[in-house]
């Protein structure tokens, strides 16, 4: 008998989940509650995913705390109590343990441990799976809850290793020390989400900042603060009315405040009049039911660059602040209430890149092409490699030995973002070519994970044949993909990590559906409902 055939005999589980942020904490409930056989990897002490490695100053979350959560769990709803509108990173690490606790996971995750490489046995028709505890686990279903923004990416300066201070990456935060800046001279490189987010808490104890900006970023206010008790009132009224109806918005969400005039109807004044509404009503970004036009987009970024510009005194630091080379949403904008106002503070200094490049770093600091600035500690807000970059970081081989690196070389594809040619009964939630991060991924986790389990009941009951996605059907998703990111202002002409730009040599493609998460999970269902006709069935041997 076969290594692959003795492994169909023995295996050691039904689903392996990797991962413990939102998708792989109710993936794991989940398969418990269908019935199957489950372990959880996970390479961090913690749960928490991405809500444990960014532990920077001032990390939180973006989208409102309303919508950012759990709603599978009618007592999950109501038990929990949320601080404030945008919660923060603590808080939110904080909810994902509660949450893992309460439905019993945290016993089926070995913590501590990575998957190193996976392969798929075909004569089995399962999974086998390494870990950097030397253990192999043998699978029906694998499912790689790596999350989206979990693979930072290097600085690529030159001589980084060469720095004599402290060095940080925000996305790789200290977990087992607290780190002092008190009174230090403090350089961050970028001003993405995580260097908005970082800098003013930075700003508040270092004695000087040096911000070195390659790119400027559209950066609106949080609409932070007390949790409104009428609106949790209605969500612990009946949380799985909301969890279904975030699932029939856009972006789903708790529905958004927005505009109920159309640009197009109304005069200059008109128009003004409604940018100023929304933009003490914090919906700025939908102030217009046609938001998504050219037109109303150009007049909305407009106003919001204008907004910026009136919080930063210095007039060349200003206009450097602001985003002009693209339109609002051409890449991932910003929320802060500090932010462009920590550069009205004596010791805060921007140098912009694209006039003063980093040539290396040094001992004593940063070297640009004017001056050398010495440091007490350099903070690298440099980001990650979204999206596809955590599930190329693992050796992944699927049939006939092909691995998911080469399928991947010029850009990730796949079916509905959940599945890959070649790789059967592999689940990617949260990656490459799914709503995402221009969705509340809150309601994707959990979408996606009953769309996956809704999937491996059909194929139980259907004889456990292995499945995965026809090629055709993947050509058909880039093209979906393309087509609704054609829609978009910016989209596509933008260098954003949307599309790879911010890896040197990364391939470009756009890795983000913008068709709208109710088309998206009408589109996931329809499959099932019509017997999966966009993918290919293998029986195995050992089924």
């Amino acid at each position: 008998m076969t290594q692959q055939a003795n492994a169909a005999t023995r295996p050691d589980c039904d689903v392996v989940v990797v991962g413990a942020g939102f998708a792989g904490i109710y993936a794991l409930w989940t398969a418990r509650q269908r019935g199957l056989g489950v372990r959880g990897f996970e390479s961090a002490s913690d749960v928490g995913g991405t809500w444990y490695w960014n532990a920077y100053p001032g990390a939180r979350c973006d989208v409102d705390s309303y919508s950012y959560a759990y709603f599978f769990d009618n007592e999950v709803v109501r038990e929990w109590s949320w601080s404030d509108i945008c919660a923060q990173q603590p808080e939110i690490q904080n909810y994902l343990r509660f949450v893992a606790e309460r439905c019993g996971v945290i016993g089926d995750i070995t913590f501590e441990t990575r998957v190193t490489g996976a392969e798929y046995l075909e004569e089995a028709g399962f999974w086998r799976v390494r870990t950097s505890g030397g253990e192999e686990v043998v699978c029906r279903y694998l499912v790689l809850a790596v999350g989206a923004l979990s693979q930072p990416k290097a600085p690529g300066i030159e001589d980084v290793d060469s720095f004599a201070g402290e060095a940080y990456f925000t996305s790789t935060w200290p977990r087992d020390r607290e780190v002092d800046l008190r009174g230090k001279r403090v350089g961050v490189i970028g001003t993405g989400s995580s260097g908005v987010q970082a800098i003013p808490e930075i700003a508040r104890v270092a004695s000087e900042v040096v911000v070195f900006q390659r790119t400027a970023n559209f950066v609106t206010p949080t609409g932070g603060g007390p949790m409104d008790p009428e609106k949790v009132a209605g969500l612990r009224r009946d949380p799985q009315a909301v969890r279904q109806g975030m699932r029939e918005t856009y972006g789903g969400t708790y529905p958004p405040s927005m505009g109920d005039r159309r640009f197009s109807d109304l005069d200059e004044a008109g128009r003004e009049r409604e940018l100023w509404k929304a933009w003490e009503g914090d919906y700025v970004q939908l102030a217009f039911l046609d938001a998504h036009t050219p037109e109303a987009n150009e007049a909305i970024s407009a106003f919001i660059r204008q907004r910026m510009l009136e919080q930063v005194n210095d007039p060349w630091t200003a206009e450097r602040l602001v985003p002009w080379d693209h339109p609002y949403g051409g890449k991932r904008p910003c929320r802060s209430d500090v932010y462009l106002q920590t550069y009205n503070q004596p010791h805060v200094r921007l140098v912009h890149l694209p006039d003063t490049p980093i040539e290396r770093i040094a001992p004593e600091g940063i070297v640009t092409t004017e001056q050398t600035f010495e440091l007490d500690v350099i903070v690298y807000a440099t980001g990650f490699d979204a999206l596809s970059g955590p599930v190329r970081a693992m050796n992944i081989t699927g049939i006939d030995g092909v691995r998911m690196n080469d399928v991947w070389a010029d850009g990730p594809v796949n079916y509905l973002g959940t599945m890959v040619h070649g790789f059967p009964n592999l689940f990617l939630p949260s990656s490459a070519m799914s709503p995402s991060v221009l969705s509340n991924m809150a309601t994707l986790a959990e979408q996606q994970v009953d769309f996956i389990f809704d999937t491996v009941a059909w194929l139980e009951e259907n004889g456990r044949p292995a499945l995965h996605p026809r090629a055709e059907s993947q050509d058909f998703w880039a093209d979906e993909t393309l087509r609704y990111a054609k829609r978009v202002p910016g989209a596509l002409t933008t260098d954003s990590w949307y599309n790879g730009a911010n890896v040197p040599g990364k391939p470009r493609r756009y890795m983000v559906y913008r068709g709208g998460f109710k088309r998206y999970n009408e589109t996931c269902y329809a499959e099932l409902e019509n017997g999966f006709p966009g993918y290919e069935l293998i029986a195995p041997e050992a089924a």
